[in-house]
């Protein structure tokens, strides 16, 4: 089976751009059975489904309710609930989501009951790698609401748990599967070897973000009003804006409009405070003349409804009191820049600059090394790399 889209229905109804994935697919010599997934509702399943491309539905419970509204758009046919949500995922800052598993084996015996097939989401949890973990935006329906981006773990309360363990609700999930196997079910491989003891990492040298930037950047340039991650073409990484408040003035608030999703605020060379998207006002007032540096990251790209795709970095402008700040000179960090990175590279790390009592001067300048091995190569700290 290969999916048309998935859960579509829940933020479009664009018919004829479904019609046009499932038209490409087949001409791409795809001869397995077409599907779309979508939540039991009415307006999920009539704008996400397609005549002639078998329907399913995702849901965590209430089976019966749910193939019983998947009937009334599909009078015949298979029922099979492409997602059952066995677990949730977490959000940076909330407790680990954990669903009994007592709750989840009674959900999985009631689809099984209705005669339909079912696929465990997640049947084991893994791991978002690279910037790739998503986000979602509360406000409910709407999802107009607050950032909530996911952490890199997707554990997700799984049966078989991100170190491929079997938890207490994959031994609930086998005894109810036990129920309709035509025999015994295989036993479980071995347990995993686990580390015998703590094991630590000193970390002996670093190097300042904006020296990596100078080096795996991609090229400055000035610009009216702040682009966004697209227009310097970074997915996934972050974006310095640099520019200059204006003198002589007082002091007055600095804001961003449009800010997603976190800024890291450096004045004259000075962290001056953390800005996102609910907090957009640095708290210390900034005077001019002054240089203001934004360091920009994405906290996860919004993967389910109407707001897929909404831009990331600044998008409304920077502001020193009521006026907005132009020449916004930016420099964007790809993630995978490090690894088109050559085997080693050498970083300027510039001097800090610093205030002393005539007025500002700045420390020497160092250098420091990245080292990036290749696949198949590795370094014997007591004796040569290979």
């Amino acid at each position: 089976m290969v999916q048309v889209e998935n859960e579509y229905g829940s933020y479009g109804s664009d018919r004829v751009y479904l019609a046009h994935l499932a038209d490409l697919l087949r001409a791409a010599g795809v001869r397995v059975p077409l599907f779309t997934s979508d939540g039991p509702e009415d307006h999920m399943l009539s704008s996400g489904s397609l005549p002639g491309v078998l329907a399913t539905v995702n849901f965590g419970s209430g089976a019966r309710a749910a193939f019983a509204k998947l009937r009334e758009h599909r009078p015949s046919g298979p029922l099979m609930c492409m997602e059952f949500w066995c677990g949730w995922f977490d959000h940076w800052g909330a407790e680990h989501v954990v669903r009994d598993a007592g709750d989840a084996a009674a959900a999985l015996a009631e689809i099984l009951e209705c005669g339909a097939s079912v696929n465990l989401y997640m049947a084991h949890g893994g791991t978002n790698f690279a910037g790739w973990a998503g986000a979602n935006r509360g406000g409910g329906a709407l999802h107009d609401g607050a950032l909530e981006p996911d952490v890199t773990s997707y554990d997700y309360d799984a049966p078989i748990d991100e170190h491929g363990r079997p938890t207490a609700k994959f031994e609930a999930f086998r005894d109810v599967l036990a129920r309709y196997a035509p025999g015994p079910l295989p036993e479980p491989p071995a347990p995993l070897p686990v580390l015998g003891a703590p094991v630590s990492a000193a970390l002996a040298d670093w190097a300042p973000l904006d020296a990596v930037l100078d080096r795996l950047g991609t090229p400055e340039a000035e610009h009216a009003v702040p682009p966004t991650f697209e227009e310097l073409d970074v997915d996934r990484g972050l974006v310095r804006y640099a520019l200059t408040v204006p003198g002589p003035r007082g002091p007055c608030p600095l804001s961003v409009r449009g800010l997603r999703d976190r800024a890291v605020v450096y004045v004259d060379g000075e962290r001056a405070g953390v800005l996102t998207e609910d907090e957009p006002v640095l708290g210390v007032p900034v005077a001019g003349h002054a240089r203001v540096e934004l360091w920009v990251e994405s906290l996860g790209r919004v993967n389910y409804g109407p707001r897929l795709g909404e831009p990331k970095g600044i998008e409304g402008g920077v502001l020193h009191e009521r006026q907005y700040l132009h020449g916004v000179r930016a420099r964007g960090l790809r993630l995978d820049a490090f690894d088109v990175a050559p085997a080693v590279r050498e970083i300027n790390r510039q001097g800090k600059r610093k205030r002393t009592r005539t007025g500002f001067g700045k420390r020497a300048d160092t250098k420091r090394a990245i080292v990036t091995l290749a696949e198949g190569d590795r370094i014997d700290i007591f004796g040569q790399a290979s």
